[in-house]
């Protein structure tokens, strides 16, 4: 569904992402690995129409990003930035509501259908024993889960999520995550996640991809990016990957 060809990103002479050949999926969870710097929030502005490449093009069903208009491109593509907006003063219901934006502008009044969509995605996301409450008085966790349901009410077949684990504990880190996989699978909608945490994008991603100082430094499934040398050459630091106690998948760690 996306298709990154030949894409390059440069700010003030300096470039922050080389030249980028990458496929996305719909259907499966791909996640963007790499230490600080290397480019994975640079790519995903460039996936989510936030920033035109500098060189090179990426293409959404076989179309330039350029010719998507904003709110059409919205109805297929949602995106959660790394430093979410205010949502002061507003319930969860009410931001979820904001989802409906592509269908109808900001100020038009919700139909039946818009209504319909926002109870099936607060269902979705398991939001409903909070969603009248302000969204500055939930958990970090909670909160996670309305801004995924309002990318859920948007309608979109992918979902472009930048650092969604920010500042959340591994229990609600684990709740995020699972929900994420959860739906894609039942809901065969296309994920491109950035993630700091070499584990957790093993465990619940279908594909990975590596950067480093914004180059595409490896890509492939989990087992296949879990070793010791792929690590340290992503991460610089000595790297151990050994099987999980529980022995379904693989663990790295810190030698």
């Amino acid at each position: 569904m996306f298709e990154v060809k030949g894409a390059t990103f440069e700010v003030s002479g300096k470039r922050l992402l080389h030249p980028t050949h990458l496929a996305f999926q719909q259907g499966r969870v791909h996640g963007l690995i790499g230490h600080n710097g290397s480019g994975k929030s640079t790519l995903l502005k460039l996936l989510a129409q936030q920033q035109p490449a500098t060189d090179g093009e990426v293409h959404f069903d076989e179309r330039a990003l350029a010719g998507w208009g904003n709110r059409e491109f919205a109805r297929q593509v949602a995106y959660l930035p790394q430093h979410l907006p205010s949502a002061e003063n507003l319930t969860g219901r009410e931001l979820i509501g904001f989802g409906r934006y592509p269908w109808h502008g900001l100020l038009g009044r919700h139909t039946r259908e818009d209504q319909e969509q926002i109870e099936r995605a607060i269902g979705l996301t398991h939001t409903e024993a909070f969603a009248d409450r302000l969204v500055d008085t939930l958990s970090g966790g909670e909160r996670q889960r309305v801004w995924l349901a309002m990318l859920l009410a948007q309608g979109s077949r992918f979902l472009l999520l930048d650092e969604p684990l920010a500042a959340l504990d591994i229990a609600h880190q684990v709740e995020v995550l699972a929900l994420v996989r959860k739906l894609c699978q039942e809901l065969g909608l296309g994920v491109i996640i950035v993630l700091h945490d070499v584990n957790m994008a093993a465990r619940y991603c279908d594909h990975l991809v590596a950067l480093h100082s914004g180059q595409v430094l490896a890509q492939g499934h989990p087992s296949d990016m879990m070793k010791d040398t792929t690590l340290e050459a992503i991460y610089g630091i000595p790297m151990r990957v050994m099987s999980h106690p529980g022995g379904d998948h693989r663990v790295a760690v810190v030698q």
